[in-house]
């Protein structure tokens, strides 16, 4: 419960106020520019139990604003101790992800105008000091799904890549 804050914090809510602030310059001198998001498979939207929560995720109408929203519910759920009552996974870390992705959705819609793409990646288990150093995967070969969305031609945009493929969310 006490870790439930500072992972949103700094999984969403800061890396959502950080492209924010970059957006205004992007969209100035932005052919072409990429946002790459560090999600993560834990992420996944199934870890929500319940289909009207996930309906609200993934409607393609989603506001960063109702997005902030119902993170903010989640928390606060979690704080009064009903959040498995209303249907919302028992992972922080699995619902910050999940929100960035649903961040990384919005903001492809919003910026596709601009020229800007905006995808988000899964490193993979990497062996890391987050993992205690019993990731399977080296960082530099974790990074390449980072690498390959922001250098690739042809690039796509609101999409979820783990493995370099885009996956399904």
């Amino acid at each position: 419960m006490e870790q439930t804050k500072p992972t949103l914090d700094v999984n969403f809510r800061r890396t959502l106020e950080f492209t924010e602030i970059l957006l205004p310059m992007m969209r100035k001198h932005g052919n072409d520019a990429r946002i790459v998001n560090v999600a993560s498979m834990a992420g996944r939207l199934k870890q929500i139990r319940s289909q009207e929560l996930q309906a609200q995720f993934r409607d393609a109408n989603l506001s960063l604003t109702k997005l902030r929203r119902l993170v903010d519910q989640f928390e606060s759920d979690v704080q009064n101790g009903v959040h498995s009552q209303k249907g919302w996974g028992s992972s922080n870390y699995g619902m910050s992800k999940l929100s960035l992705i649903a961040a990384t959705k919005v903001l492809a819609r919003e910026e596709n105008a601009y020229g800007i793409k905006v995808n988000c990646c899964c490193p993979g288990y990497c062996d890391t000091d987050m993992t205690s150093h019993r990731g399977t995967r080296s960082p530099e070969d974790g990074a390449k799904n980072a690498v390959l969305l922001a250098t690739m031609e042809n690039c796509p945009t609101g999409e979820f890549v783990e493995n370099l493929k885009v996956s399904s969310w």
